[in-house]
């Protein structure tokens, strides 16, 4: 029984740390998403109020047509979304051109940029797997075989990992 309700609060706090990775970032409101985005904008390229309306009208329509085509992804062809987002990000950046000073554009698109880069630790665009970087990607069951110390002996290998406990009552 205790092995039970422990396997059931592990999956509770599995499905709440997933729910609260899951949020505001590319998956989300988009509502949310053009708000964080058109703020940010405002702050970093102080944009007069006119401004302000336009980008936040530009990013609103973008997140709408951007949620869309996720939807319509439902297959899961990677190629065919990355080419849909590819072209809505090129509209969004031409309407944005229209509203913003050169200046200003050219600053945004260094931010975006930089954004891009570093987006978060969560897909494909990590160093080597997006086609931006001649490195290959690393086989994580490769990493650490053949590795060496400072005087090239052979590192020892690791330890196993800990037993698993097994329930007293038997229960499991």
């Amino acid at each position: 029984m205790k092995f039970k309700t422990l396997i059931a609060a592990l999956l509770l706090i599995l499905a709440m740390t997933a729910k609260a990775q899951g949020g505001g970032g590319r998956g989300g409101d988009p509502t949310q998403r053009a708000e964080m985005q058109s703020k940010m904008m405002v702050d970093s390229l102080s944009l007069s109020t006119k401004q302000a309306e336009k980008v936040k009208e530009i990013n609103l329509k973008y997140a709408n047509k951007q949620k869309e085509a996720r939807s319509a992804n439902a297959d899961g062809d990677w190629e065919k979304m990355r080419a849909s987002m590819d072209a809505l990000r090129t509209e969004q950046n031409a309407e944005l051109k229209t509203v913003l000073t050169q200046e200003q554009y050219d600053r945004w698109q260094k931010i975006a940029a930089a954004q891009w880069k570093n987006r978060g630790s969560g897909g494909n665009e990590k160093s080597g797997q997006n086609g931006n970087d001649d490195k290959a990607p690393v086989d994580k069951k490769e990493k650490g075989k053949g590795s060496k110390d400072k005087k090239g002996n052979p590192a020892p290998p690791l330890p196993p990992p800990p037993p698993v406990p097994i329930p007293e009552d038997g229960n499991g």
